[in-house]
């Protein structure tokens, strides 16, 4: 299936949304939440952004990698950023919708923040990819300290 996503140019631009959807999101998010337990919308908004990308996740979660500051990552790896703002917005709905698929689940709770309420499972059955998420989780839920301001900026997330 094919989305069509406007910018700034005259154009539509096709971006394919198979790969990245709602179940994705879900598992990035519950993963994430895992370490951290609870998000403000605006952080965990910014989790299917980094997960589309497959060489931030191969790097974050490599063994290797040691944990930084979204400033520090941003520094040595500008490469994540490039295309950020565009993954941010194409991946809005389904960050959206893989928390609701999460509360719906009573996996997490939605009021002012999204809340852990039961330890998201990340079995060998949803794949690969999943499992590459599931170990870049921590990397990410360190990465989502800083400050929310800190995080659009550095991400340059225009809004």
């Amino acid at each position: 299936m094919n989305n069509e996503m406007y910018d700034d140019t005259p154009h539509p631009q096709r971006v394919w949304s198979g790969y990245n959807n709602a179940g994705i999101a879900a598992v990035a998010i519950g993963c994430v939440l895992n370490h951290c337990q609870s998000l403000t919308l605006a952080k965990a908004l910014l989790i299917t952004p980094i997960i589309m990308h497959a060489e931030t996740t191969k790097f974050l979660a490599s063994q290797r990698t040691r944990s930084r500051q979204i400033a520090s990552l941003v520094a040595i790896r500008p490469d994540f950023v490039l295309n950020f703002d565009q993954r941010y917005h194409a991946s809005l709905v389904h960050s959206v919708n893989g928390i609701q698929l999460l509360h719906q689940l009573k996996l997490a709770a939605f009021d002012s923040t999204i809340t852990s309420v039961i330890r998201f499972n990340c079995p060998p059955e949803f794949g690969r990819r999943a499992e590459s998420v599931d170990k870049a989780s921590s990397e990410i839920a360190n990465l989502l300290q800083a400050s929310e301001e800190e995080l659009y900026l550095n991400l340059r997330i225009q809004l």
